[in-house]
């Protein structure tokens, strides 16, 4: 199948998708072809591709289609990127403002980390300056590292396997070991990663919890090592972005055992 054809089939799958609404929530095959002036066995091919996924549902009485729960966890997870990012922008701003670095706000997505919200230092000149959509792995630094430590242990056993891949002299390339630092992590409440990624680069993260508890998102500060020691994140730099991850997910309704919320 040629990419032209691929764009097309996402295009005409789309089109089914928009096609339901609050007064047509079923559809038969045939309505849906006549709709879209597309043959009846592409609509149904597209359907059954789309059922798959959990995107659409098919009645069993009616033989008609409906939209899935599939949706919903999607819509959910659209409302949840952003619900995050708007309550933790003017708090990463203050950490930003504290730590004199670059501040960023990531989440997992598959066996990546990836950068959903960035503020910057106004003052500094030197900057580690990165960019919202921007992927790191999760084993070779700080925010993938708590984001790992969190996992169950058989979502943990499917992403870190040996070799891992190396990025510097100081990356993590033995899965053992990097089991021991993710103890480590979530036993003081903090990740760093020590030019492990790059080569110059420091940074430190911690975790962001949803109102069940759940580890959704990090925190974290980066810098240049010849400022951003290993020294000062963990005299100062930890316990700063520890605190705005804390404040994040008090945002999102979060209380730890023996608190209670306002």
């Amino acid at each position: 199948m040629s990419q032209g054809q691929v764009v097309k089939s996402v295009r005409r799958a789309v089109a089914i998708l928009r096609s339901f609404s609050l007064g047509e929530p079923e559809l038969s095959v045939t309505h849906l072809s006549r709709r879209l002036n597309v043959h009846k066995s592409t609509v149904s091919r597209l359907l059954s591709t789309l059922e798959a996924e959990g995107l659409v549902d098919r009645n069993p009485e009616t033989g008609c289609y409906r939209l899935g729960v599939g949706l919903i966890e999607l819509a959910g997870l659209v409302v949840l990127h952003r619900d995050l990012r708007q309550a933790a922008r003017p708090l990463l701003r203050q950490l930003a403002d504290q730590t004199q670095e670059t501040v960023n706000l990531a989440v997992r997505d598959g066996n990546e980390v990836i950068n959903i919200e960035q503020v910057v230092p106004r003052d500094r000149r030197v900057l580690n300056i990165g960019w919202v959509g921007r992927r790191t792995p999760l084993h070779a630094s700080s925010t993938g590292k708590v984001l790992l430590a969190y996992l169950p242990e058989a979502e943990l056993n499917a992403l870190i396997q040996n070799p891992l891949p190396r990025f510097t002299e100081y990356t993590i390339t033995d899965a053992q070991v990097l089991r021991a630092e993710l103890a480590l992590v979530r036993q003081r409440g903090y990740a760093t990663g020590l030019e492990e990624l790059e080569n110059g680069l420091n940074a430190v993260a911690a975790p962001v919890r949803d109102h069940t508890g759940q580890v959704i998102a990090t925190v974290s500060a980066a810098g240049p090592s010849y400022r951003f020691s290993r020294e000062h994140i963990k005299k100062e730099a930890a316990a700063q972005v520890i605190a705005c991850a804390e404040q994040i997910s008090r945002a999102l309704g979060f209380a730890r055992t023996g608190e209670t919320e306002s």
